[in-house]
């Protein structure tokens, strides 16, 4: 089958029945995870505008459509046609800002966008870590979003999503956000709706310090770091090393559908049998063989990394707990320095970490 369109047009998604039932919604930074809720919008046809920091970016959203495609799927061009504008032009205040931002960008994009907000709404967190605690605004104007789903820019261009996955919406206040996300997602996303932002946060952290920050460290693919004895046993030690910094603060694992506990996986009470949890790392890296995780990527082309949000947020925390994280500690120094090109990756590095 071959490609299709989807062109995106204001005029086309909006009447009066979807106006009075949804709030405004708006996305800035239109990007991999974004554009997968863009989709998921459209096709249920909520009305959404799209925010661009600058008029370059509109431009280009606007002369070159995106394109999109989930698993073996078709192709889909994405057009914003009549509904992207930048921050100084937009009139419009909205109930919900959905914020793509990478973590280093996250408080200038608040501060530029707030003035947007309209009374009682809400930012929508979709970054990677513990995005809700580096933020300068109050807990009741924060939507935690835990993104169970990987989307990754291919070198055509097309944005690949390669799993379903699921996302996670709760309130940094740890109250649960309002239904009607379930209306305007699924089943195009499945929704989760939860009380404890934290459980899954932590829970993605640990997964995610592994899956991008180990896999970073040798610039390997996730087949790459699985299928070495060495990759799988150093995986375990991040992970023991998260499951007892999450022990200590005292966070209720909440695994996102599809996942596996960090609980499970690292090392201590209640963990499983030493050989099933290898079996486990190495099936994940037959599925996802060729992924190049988001980090990796960004090592690739010499981009500055989100390390610090994700095992340097272990280390962090650790440090003011007052216990170890040695092995999450050399992965922050090892890819630092990989950024600042003092040094190669080498596969060796994973024994490395054993030893510790």
């Amino acid at each position: 089958m071959g490609p299709y369109n989807l062109s995106i047009r204001f005029a086309m998604q909006t009447s009066n029945t979807t106006q009075n039932v949804f709030p405004k919604i708006a996305i800035l930074g239109m990007g991999a995870i974004t554009l997968s809720i863009a989709r998921a919008l459209f096709l249920n046809k909520v009305p959404y505008f799209v925010l661009t920091r600058d008029a370059k970016r509109k431009s280009e959203l606007l002369a070159n459509p995106l394109w999109y495609r989930y698993s073996s799927g078709p192709k889909e061009q994405i057009s914003f046609e009549g509904i992207v504008s930048t921050l100084e032009e937009t009139k419009d205040n909205f109930d919900y800002i959905i914020l793509g931002a990478k973590s280093a960008n996250l408080e200038d994009s608040i501060r530029k966008s707030i003035p947007l907000l309209s009374k009682g709404g809400r930012f929508v967190l979709i970054q990677n870590g513990l995005p809700e605690e580096i933020v300068s605004i109050s807990a009741n104007q924060i939507l935690g979003g835990v993104v169970g789903w990987n989307t990754q820019k291919l070198p055509d261009g097309v944005y690949f999503q390669s799993n379903a996955g699921a996302l996670i919406l709760g309130g940094a206040d740890e109250t649960t956000p309002e239904p009607f996300w379930k209306q305007a997602l699924e089943p195009y996303i499945t929704v989760i709706l939860s009380s404890n932002l934290k459980g899954f946060r932590w829970h993605k952290l640990g997964i995610n310090s592994v899956i991008n920050g180990l896999s970073a460290s040798c610039q390997l693919t996730l087949g790459e770091l699985f299928f070495k004895k060495s990759g799988r046993s150093a995986a375990i030690r991040v992970l023991t090393e998260v499951r007892n910094v999450m022990e200590k603060i005292g966070i209720k694992e909440e695994v996102v559908p599809g996942s596996v506990s960090v609980g499970k996986l690292g090392d201590g009470k209640g963990a499983l049998p030493f050989l099933l949890r290898h079996i486990i790392l190495f099936a994940i890296g037959i599925k996802y063989y060729r992924i190049r995780t988001s980090m990796v990527q960004d090592l690739d082309a010499g981009r500055k990394t989100e390390i610090d949000e994700l095992n340097g947020q272990i280390v962090a925390k650790s440090k003011t707990l007052g216990i170890g994280t040695p092995v999450n500690d050399a992965i922050v120094k090892k890819i630092k320095s990989l950024e600042e090109e003092k040094e190669k990756p080498a596969i060796l590095f994973l024994k490395e970490l054993v030893r510790l």
